[in-house]
């Protein structure tokens, strides 16, 4: 047997929320909803500041194929549904690529809800992000590529710091 997709996202919030607490020392602090309908997996509160936000997370455990190939690229998917979007909303999208023991993340992209109309692609019904994991990367979503979720609790605390002033 395979782990569902509804079970590969539920690792990757609980991955993301347990590396989060851990990564500043329960300053962070990580609150499912009672019922994930509006479009919040995680809501993210800041103990310092008194401040929370709203978190959608998508993950992916590989990266896709190389076309016409086997072989893996250095290019993660995601997809999230136009409907789950609420750009008034002030609230970010955590996309993750899990390393293959889907245990911790291998890279992350931390991008605002509200501006990603303007970032990723747009399919039908959803929007499309295709982001090179490689450091290294010039792609667009590069600013918004978090190293790890280190790199993501830091850019939250900044996020919940700034608002504070």
């Amino acid at each position: 047997m395979e782990l569902s997709s509804t079970q590969k996202g539920a690792l990757a919030e609980n991955i993301v929320s347990n590396e989060l607490m851990i990564e500043t020392k329960g300053r962070l602090s990580p609150f499912k909803p009672m019922a994930d309908d509006d479009g919040i997996d995680v809501l993210i509160y800041d103990k310092l500041t008194i401040r929370s936000v709203p978190l959608q997370i998508r993950s992916s455990t590989n990266t896709i194929k190389k076309r016409g190939k086997q072989e893996r690229s250095n290019t993660a998917y995601f997809e999230l549904k136009k409907s789950a979007l609420k750009k008034e909303r002030k609230a970010f999208l955590l996309c993750v690529l899990l390393k293959q023991n889907m245990k911790t993340a291998e890279r992350a992209w931390l991008f605002p809800l509200d501006q990603l109309h303007k970032i990723a692609s747009k399919g039908k019904d959803k929007y499309i992000i295709r982001a090179n994991k490689q450091l290294s990367t010039k792609d667009k979503f590069k600013n918004y590529q978090c190293e790890s979720i280190k790199e993501v609790a830091k850019r939250l605390i900044k996020y919940f710091e700034e608002k504070s002033t």
